[in-house]
């Protein structure tokens, strides 16, 4: 419950207080209550929240975060993007549950494209390289990468993600932009060192077998190349705000999006990425944090504004990349 058992049941106790006092025959006495209202009677709103408020505590944390999960064990829904209401929407600013993922663009944009250009050591020039986002989904990030002059090919579970994205990049003439059907988990299309760079936004937090998607990650980059991600720490706030209050109360993303017990800790990541391959030190990662626009609240809409990078703050949502190293 929202406040603990203890708390519950001392609301209980309250409620009960009119029943238990006819029942001993005693007199209660007012307590300076000019409407007639006892005290127990403000106790009632109190019980309702605590009764219809999702609980604060987070689940229990699956064993090993960085080794298979079991899918069926999980809560959440990849399929969900797949769903009309959404196929369509990746760029409707009025389609709230989908706006919000625009949000993030103004933080991880710059950080990726600097860490892709600034941080790989290979040979070739930064234009004759090639990028892919793993997990694109609409090509809301995939767009902007190419827009600073990436190419890059999106792949995504989702046909119908795939498809609205493929005839954006028609409209706006982003022939550096391609996209394909295909699963994090299978790039067996592609050969070894396929990639320069490879991107994943957004997606960790949705995997439920890590070493396979990052070992593939591993295998299709080229040594020198880098891998960059965004994605959420599991930490109590980022229960508080991205379940409790994101996903249950304020409906700002939809039922079973993310599942907490699939957040990944950066030292978790750190560990599990080097043992695949890489150079990374989670002094690198940087936080994000959303503003906030009161402007939206007259609307009825929920005030999130851009995110911005904030280095010293990983509790919640972060930054990061990595370095293939040489293979042996």
């Amino acid at each position: 419950a929202l406040l603990g058992p203890a708390v519950r049941r001392c609301c209980t106790q309250l409620a009960r207080a009119p029943t238990r006092l006819r029942a001993s025959g005693a007199r209660p006495r007012l307590l300076h209550s000019k409407s007639g209202r006892q005290p127990w009677d403000y106790m009632l709103p109190v019980q309702a929240l605590v009764r219809l408020l999702p609980e604060l505590v987070p689940p229990a944390e699956f064993a090993d975060r960085t080794a298979w999960i079991d899918e069926s064990l999980t809560s959440i829904d990849n399929h969900l993007y797949s769903d009309d209401e959404f196929s369509a929407g990746w760029h409707n600013s009025d389609n709230d549950q989908l706006a919000s993922l625009q949000l993030l663009n103004p933080a991880r944009v710059p950080f990726f494209h600097e860490a892709l250009t600034k941080h790989a050591r290979l040979p070739s020039a930064s234009a004759e390289r090639k990028y892919i986002d793993i997990g694109c989904g609409g090509g809301i990030l995939t767009e902007e990468l190419a827009r600073q002059g990436c190419a890059i090919h999106g792949l995504d579970l989702s046909a119908k993600a795939v498809e609205y994205a493929t005839a954006r990049a028609a409209q706006l003439s982003l022939t550096n932009a391609t996209y394909a059907v295909g699963s994090a988990y299978d790039l067996s299309r592609f050969g070894d060192g396929a990639f320069d760079g490879v991107v994943m936004s957004d997606v960790l937090e949705h995997l439920h077998d890590l070493p396979t998607a990052l070992g593939e990650v591993s295998r299709v980059l080229k040594p020198g190349g880098v891998f960059v991600f965004d994605t959420i720490n599991r930490t109590v706030l980022s229960y508080v705000l991205t379940i409790v209050l994101a996903q249950e109360l304020l409906k700002v993303v939809p039922p079973h999006t993310h599942d907490w017990r699939l957040y990944v800790r950066p030292e978790e990541l750190s560990m599990l990425l080097q043992k695949l391959g890489f150079e990374v030190d989670t002094a690198h990662f940087v936080g994000m944090k959303p503003s906030f626009d009161l402007s939206l609240l007259p609307l009825g809409k929920v005030p999130l504004g851009n995110f911005y990078q904030a280095p010293d703050a990983l509790r919640v949502n972060y930054l990061g990349w990595a370095r293939r190293r040489d293979r042996p």
